[in-house]
């Protein structure tokens, strides 16, 4: 049952829950990344940019809910870590696709095992249940008065860009995406081989069928060369812009990924005046900024240091470019 704090029919809680949800597919795309979508009653509106905290789903499954905290005992948190499979805390994911059903939805997360918690979600089958906390966190901008978007996605910064690539051509906007990995194999796309993507970057193909869908052409990169384009996304992006100039008065530019890729993104747009929003990426251990801990330094001019931290949980994760300061 969802928490009624968490409720989304409590007017003075924003609208997010905490449900049940039973996995209905988790499958491998490439040697790393899985593709999970779940089923889950209720679950508020949401859009793209926002994320979801995932978790064991019944006490059952959380070894921590019978310790002992009485005056003198001390549990052994070390003991449990290294013998439960589940994760002690939730796992924030971006969302990468929703479909409703009434007040349900079916919600699609893409993660790349890398540790105890993902290993553990690489694990769920079919009818398996667990936890979902969310919608969490802001969304995404849609400009209406730019005609055009520029989707960059480095890594596991792809999924929330799947999902935005689907709303923005509801919106019509003219819509390219650029993807980076560190080599084909570790590349969570379903890659058409009657369409090669460029090598130069400077023209986007309807390569990649989860893009297509949308309408939405690629231009995808890796750092070794496997495929693509041979470098960084960030330089595949610039090579592209130099071939088709775009007049930025119509370009929005959304990204996620590492932050380097993200800083590099922000200058490239601020040199080029083109408005730029990113997905930030934190360790969020609560979502809902009771822990302070993902903290992204913003300019304030209202502030006396001309500074401020916000938080990525609840101020985020979506920023604009120009506001973060790269260097505290």
């Amino acid at each position: 049952m969802p928490d009624p704090a968490l409720s989304p029919h409590t007017a003075s809680q924003p609208q997010r829950v905490i449900a049940e949800a039973a996995v209905l597919e988790n499958v491998a795309l490439c040697r790393e990344h899985f593709r999970l979508r779940v089923f889950t009653d209720p679950f508020p509106q949401a859009a793209p940019g926002q994320f979801v905290h995932i978790s064991a789903a019944t006490p059952d499954n959380l070894p921590y809910a019978t310790f002992d905290w009485s005056p003198g005992r001390t549990p052994d948190l070390q003991a449990w870590s290294q013998s439960s499979a589940a994760p002690f805390l939730r796992r924030a994911f971006s969302i990468a696709g929703c479909r409703r059903e009434g007040e349900a939805a079916r919600i699609e997360v893409i993660y790349r095992v890398v540790g105890k918690a993902t290993e553990w979600m690489a694990s769920l089958k079919p009818n398996d249940k667990l936890s979902v906390l969310g919608p969490l966190g802001n969304r995404f901008p849609i400009i209406e008065m730019k005609r055009a978007a520029w989707l960059i996605a480095g890594g596991v910064g792809l999924p929330p860009m799947l999902w935005l690539a689907e709303v923005l051509n509801q919106a019509r906007k003219t819509t390219i995406a650029f993807c980076g990995a560190q080599s084909k194999d570790l590349l969570p796309l379903t890659v058409d081989p009657r369409s090669a993507p460029s090598p130069t970057a400077k023209n986007a193909t309807l390569s990649a069928a989860e893009f297509s869908r949308s309408n939405v052409p690629i231009v995808l990169s890796t750092d070794d060369g496997t495929i693509g384009f041979h470098g960084h996304v960030g330089n595949a992006m610039s090579a592209f812009h130099n071939a088709n100039p775009l007049d930025h008065n119509d370009l929005v530019i959304y990204a996620c990924g590492p932050e380097a890729m993200l800083q590099f993104v922000a200058d490239f747009s601020t040199r080029h005046k083109i408005e730029c929003y990113l997905c930030m990426e934190r360790a969020m251990a609560c979502g809902m900024g009771t822990c302070q801990s993902c903290v992204v330094p913003i300019r304030d001019a209202t502030d006396p240091d001309g500074w401020r931290y916000q938080l990525c949980c609840t101020d985020g994760p979506i920023f604009e470019a120009g506001s973060i300061i790269w260097d505290k």
